[in-house]
């Protein structure tokens, strides 16, 4: 999925490093950690994933008012290997989490 920069050229894929990292996941399966969790814990398997979520997703905002290390290290890192491409996704991820705590 390349679109037309401005000028005609195409430009690279912006979410093609994002959609391999979710590929590479599926290598994973999740699910023994959350039964077990859940086990333990005496909360469903259900609650739990959502949990997660809600956790991942709410973790651009949290980076917008404390960059954790790990944000930072992978900032570098892309800045250092000339991944412009991999720059410029933490970058739209930190957006989208100041776009929607500033939203409300």
């Amino acid at each position: 999925m390349t679109g037309e920069a401005e000028g005609g050229t195409a430009s690279p894929d912006a979410n093609a490093s994002f959609r391999r990292a979710v590929a590479d996941s599926r290598r994973i399966d999740p699910m023994p950690t959350f039964r077990r969790l859940s086990e333990v814990t005496g909360v469903a398997v259900e609650d739990l994933v959502h949990h997660a979520l809600v956790r991942w997703a709410s973790a651009g905002a949290e980076a917008l008012l404390w960059l954790g290390p790990t944000v930072l290290q992978e900032l570098v890192e892309a800045r250092r290997s000339g991944d412009w491409e991999r720059v410029g996704g933490i970058i739209d991820w930190l957006q989208a989490g100041w776009e929607r705590y500033r939203s409300g």
